[in-house]
């Protein structure tokens, strides 16, 4: 049934990512999306290209998974990778041929390289990009997303300011449309709680490394005794940051968790040192859970969630000694904590679920007239 009660009539919603089973980022997104398209009557599958170490056990039963190959795609090309996209594509055929033509979700540029390969005749397309258009010069996918998407029935940015900047690098179908968040905490994190959470993923862009210098300069002024650090996460610089933080009081190295809102429950400032971010779930989820943020002025989206510094405290990226700054700021501010987390669990209430759902239903509604 849709919002108002109207029943939804055989619409059929296929979600594209490069995996369906890792725990973060944009896989999580298409799994919340699939999950809230199904409990609104939409016959859905989330197909991932490839597996990705354990295949992650979908709590939902209302909707189909599907994985394009049994293996992972080789490093290198040759005929073995050829023979593989071949297989891929004419499953992804397949799934796309199962029922009447509706609309496709690619969620990650690599997944609609491969949809592209297909027939969609009758297929309406939405390609989206979680992260910011600094992100995708950073890491250099610029090209290939306009290339991709440029003759998508939409393309979906995560704030308006990226939609913009899109639509001057040559996107003309980009618009806005924020990720949700997954569920909503009942009750909110104890606020005297003394440590600082980082939960990401231990990668150049996440920055982390600037995060332990910040705690080094901390601890070496000798403030900030009564609270600790935990880094939360895995990726390629582990080993760097467990060496880095091997002589340092109070921090610790944990295995990335599978709910972030125990973990938040706990916390008492959330730290974002990353260089290059998208609208962060780890920030929606903190805020939502009555915890103010530390945040590298990184992305437009960053900005939006915190409110321009109404909800937590923005830094230069990059800079350590001002991560510093700003995390013994808010530390020792008991009233400043309490006043941006109260702040922040209201400013959210714009990405909840259904609020999101709303406003797909109404994209899915200008795509097929």
């Amino acid at each position: 049934m849709g919002r108002d009660g109207e029943t939804v009539v055989s619409t059929r919603v296929v979600l594209l990512a490069n995996n369906v089973d890792e725990l973060g980022g944009a896989q999580k997104v298409v799994q919340v999306l699939a999950a809230g398209f199904a409990s609104r009557g939409y016959d859905v599958t989330l197909v991932g290209v490839e597996p990705v170490g354990e295949r992650t056990a979908h709590v939902s039963a209302s909707y189909q998974v599907e994985r394009l190959l049994e293996v992972s795609y080789p490093k290198d090309s040759g005929p073995e990778l050829d023979a593989l996209r071949v297989g891929a594509v004419k499953k992804l055929q397949t799934i796309l041929e199962a029922g009447d033509p509706g609309v496709i979700i690619s969620a990650q540029v690599w997944a609609m390289e491969h949809a592209l390969d297909c027939d969609l005749t009758d297929w309406k397309t939405i390609g989206q990009f979680h992260s910011s258009i600094e992100a995708a010069v950073f890491n250099k996918d610029l090209a290939r997303i306009l290339q991709a998407y440029r003759d998508a029935d939409a393309f979906l940015a995560l704030t308006d300011i990226d939609a913009l900047r899109f639509t001057q690098s040559g996107l003309n179908n980009a618009r806005a449309m924020p990720n949700p968040l997954a569920q909503w905490p009942e009750t909110v994190a104890n606020p005297d709680s003394k440590v600082i959470t980082y939960l990401g993923r231990l990668s150049a862009e996440k920055a982390p490394m600037t995060l332990v210098q910040a705690w080094r300069i901390v601890c070496g002024q000798g403030q900030l005794d009564d609270w600790s650090l935990n880094i939360i996460g895995s990726g390629p610089h582990d080993v760097q940051i467990e060496a880095a933080i091997a002589d340092l009081p109070r921090v610790r190295l944990l295995a990335p968790v599978s709910d972030p809102y125990a973990t938040l429950q706990n916390t008492g400032i959330l730290a974002v040192p990353s260089l290059v971010e998208g609208l962060p779930l780890a920030v929606m989820e903190a805020l939502a859970s009555g915890v103010p943020v530390v945040a590298s002025d990184c992305s437009a989206g960053v900005r939006e969630l915190l409110d321009n510094g109404a909800c937590g405290i923005l830094v230069n990226r990059g800079d350590a000694a001002d991560l510093a700054r700003g995390l013994c700021e808010l530390a020792q501010n008991d009233q400043l904590r309490a006043q941006m987390a109260a702040h922040g669990r209201t400013h959210i209430e714009a990405y909840r679920l259904d609020r999101v759902l709303d406003q797909w239903e109404k994209l899915f509604a200008d795509v097929q007239r």
